[in-house]
């Protein structure tokens, strides 16, 4: 129980925080081929109105565009007119209509072309880490909260108590404090209702097991066994924890990082990692963690060296490819997505010996997937190409392809339709940032897996 419970202090290591997204809308050849006149438009934004005309001219362009920061992450809809006083529009006569989606840690940038030709583009945020504690009540404080809860003459007033302090959003408490607390209430029932309360406020979790000694009762034990084991599985399905490998605590984590820091030399620095990521340690680390500790190294050959041998002591598999962003070089990129990818070994057979299609055809296929009205004609086209014998594709012709596709479902389809039609198949888990969900990375990187088992 005590290993499950741990899974909760990876939580309190490493939070990613995302710039806000910003979408630009990009009006380009604003002015007519034919005759030289000025060509405005009007994006329509979930009903609200943006004016060419409006637009900041750009650097060392002819084109205008709008910058839009206060769009929430999710579906949106744009539709495209043609407008000669700037201010009208005809719902039947729109030049394109369509639905996009925003994504958590992408800007994007939306280009209207001459005709009313629209293309999509999204580029990364780079996302900056905060460490997040949970600090419990000083003894002090946690002393007059005690003697709070036992100035009350009643039952009712004590649970009450208990409760409004276990609610209070601001306060944390050790699990030796929670008992305490809990003590004088009489009630099994109450008291089993306010310890699973408490178990978000703990700061140690590895040690809420012990709270079952305050029940009397064994189906009571039972029941806070049970609910202790269902909230670590949770946490385990959501951050993909492997419950078998408990991540290290905070405070072991704190220790462990200081220690390398303290080192002078570099290779000092990657003797104590060496050591820490060693198949015989007992210890296990998440991903957040390891790219802290990665990071600390600046070569970058050392680096990857390292991440290699730490793949057998990370605690969310699932989230392991993600590290290939520590490494600036492509072909250390490569070489890491490769030894991923092959579950910790290294290829000896190439994919295929056919060449991507060529940047002419290819340009084609894009304009032609692109220019479709409705989505479910695009993801058609698309198929189709990637059913075809005689196509094969580079990992960053099928990024530009799948980035037409608004619906992550059927950008995770034809994801796994791509991989066999794939020159670079090692390269392939760089197409993991185009899913917003883990679900959809962890579905794809098990299919991955299992091609790569046939």
């Amino acid at each position: 129980m005590k290993n499950l419970a741990s899974i909760f202090v990876a939580l309190l290591v490493y939070v990613p925080v995302v710039t806000a997204q910003k979408l630009t809308i990009r009006f380009e050849g604003l002015a007519n081929a034919d005759n030289n006149t000025a060509q405005n438009f009007i994006a329509d934004l979930d009903g609200r109105k943006y004016y060419s005309s409006d637009g900041e001219v750009t650097p060392n362009s002819a084109a205008k565009q709008i910058s839009i920061s206060d769009l929430p992450i999710g579906s949106h809809k744009i539709t495209v007119y043609e407008t000669t006083d700037n201010s009208s529009t005809n719902a039947n006569n729109a030049l394109y209509s369509n639905n996009f989606q925003l994504r958590s840690g992408y800007d994007m940038v939306i280009a209207i072309r001459r005709n009313g030709q629209v293309s999509f583009s999204e580029k990364k945020v780079k996302e900056t880490s905060t460490a997040v504690s949970k600090t419990p009540m000083t003894d002090v404080d946690f002393q007059k909260q005690l003697k709070a809860i036992n100035a009350n003459w009643s039952q009712t007033s004590k649970y009450k108590t208990v409760k409004s302090a276990l609610s209070n959003k601001s306060y944390y408490f050790t699990t030796d404090q929670v008992g305490q607390m809990l003590l004088p209430i009489t009630s099994e029932t109450r008291r089993l209702e306010l310890a699973k309360l408490s178990y978000p406020k703990v700061t140690d979790p590895e040690n809420f097991g012990d709270v079952s000694d305050l029940f009397k009762t064994q189906s009571n034990k039972d029941n806070m066994d049970a609910f202790i084991k269902s909230k670590n599985a949770e946490i385990a399905t959501t951050t993909g924890i492997n419950s078998a490998r408990p991540p290290i605590s905070t405070q072991q984590f704190n220790q462990l990082q200081r220690k390398v820091k303290n080192q002078y030399q570099e290779s000092g620095k990657i003797a104590v990692l060496k050591d820490a990521f060693t198949v015989s340690s007992n210890y296990y680390y998440t991903t957040a963690q390891l790219k802290q500790l990665l990071l600390l190294i600046p070569t970058e050959t050392e680096r990857l060296t390292l991440a290699k041998q730490s793949y057998a002591r990370v605690s969310d598999e699932t989230n392991f490819a993600s590290l290939y962003t520590i490494f600036n070089t492509q072909a250390n990129r490569d070489d890491f997505n490769a030894y991923v990818k092959y579950g910790g070994t290294v290829p000896t057979t190439t994919v295929s010996s056919r060449p991507a299609m060529s940047d002419g055809d290819f340009t084609k296929l894009q304009l032609k997937a692109r220019l479709h009205f409705r989505q479910s004609s695009t993801v058609n086209e698309i198929k189709e190409a990637l059913n075809n014998t005689n196509n094969y594709f580079s990992v960053e012709q099928v990024r530009s392809l799948l980035s037409l596709v608004s619906a992550e479902a059927d950008r995770l389809t034809l994801a796994k339709l791509a991989y066999a039609k794939t020159v670079d198949q090692a390269n392939f888990t760089q197409l993991y940032d185009l899913f917003t969900s883990q679900t959809s990375i962890t579905e794809l990187n098990n299919y991955i897996k299992s091609v790569s088992l046939r």
